[in-house]
């Protein structure tokens, strides 16, 4: 029964469209017939399958969800948008971890819309170019980061000084390798009032992730822990709130340097 319900809902573009359009509100075939684009014989067969699992009921000339149906359609919606996630950009997930806490990867349907950025071959070992466009133009800054990249800093301190701010989190090998190889630089930041770092002890088991007012960016290790310079980017706006999500919850664990 399981195997059967299963295919009765991902087998079919039309009968999964049709559970979450009525998540609205109970629909009349007419009104089916033109949120689907379809003819009443198309619709009329998918209908009937769905009846027939008892997920949806004709009643008073509409058709609604049964309450069961309502839950599996609620259930479905970040279902589909993880697997939307995936498909746009398998490869690269099926190649690295994404090393997020638990409730947060749960919510990777979030992340809409993803576009993977890598370094032009001029750029290898400098931020990609869309990258540091869209940074440029950002007025806030948070990043979380399990390493040290001068590339980045270098960025943000002058961002910095033009009065965007700045809100890092780093792992304490990194802020290690700040204080010892950019004491300089780490001063700067330390006394500048649009800059706080802080310091996460535990592991922090992703590259990075940044998070702007108009967009945000992940960087994963891949499958062999290997890090090349490279981000998935978004600029929707539930991916911004997940981005935001993600900094409060090291930032919540974590200890600001003075």
């Amino acid at each position: 029964m399981t195997t059967e319900l299963i295919g009765t809902l991902f087998l079919s573009e039309k009968r999964k469209n049709l559970m979450i359009y009525l998540l609205d509100g109970p629909m009349s075939i007419e009104e089916i017939k033109e949120k689907l684009n379809v003819t009443t014989s198309a619709i009329m067969t998918q209908i009937k399958i769905l009846m027939d699992q008892g997920l949806i009921v004709y009643e008073g000339n509409v058709y609604s969800l049964t309450v069961v149906g309502e839950v599996i359609s609620q259930k479905m919606i970040p279902l589909l948008a993880t697997l939307d996630v995936y498909s746009d950009n398998q490869k690269y997930w099926s190649e690295h971890k994404p090393a997020f806490p638990p409730h947060l990867l749960s919510r990777l349907g979030e992340l809409q819309n993803c576009v993977l950025i890598e370094p032009e071959l001029s750029r290898l070992y400098e931020l990609p170019l869309k990258f540091e466009e869209n940074l440029l133009e950002s007025n806030r800054i948070r990043d979380v980061s399990s390493f040290f990249s001068p590339v980045y800093h270098s960025t943000y301190v002058e961002l910095m000084r033009k009065g965007v701010e700045i809100d890092i989190i780093l792992s304490p090998i990194a802020i290690e390798r700040f204080k010892t190889d950019y004491s300089n630089l780490l001063e700067e930041y330390l006394n500048h009032p649009n800059a706080r770092i802080y310091v996460y002890e535990e592991p922090i088991e992703f590259a990075s992730a940044v998070v702007t007012n108009h967009f945000v960016s992940v960087s994963l290790f891949n499958n062999n822990n290997i890090y090349h310079n490279h981000s998935l980017m978004s600029f929707e706006k539930p991916s911004i709130v997940w981005g935001e999500d993600l900094f409060n919850y090291y930032l919540m664990k974590s200890e600001k340097i003075e």
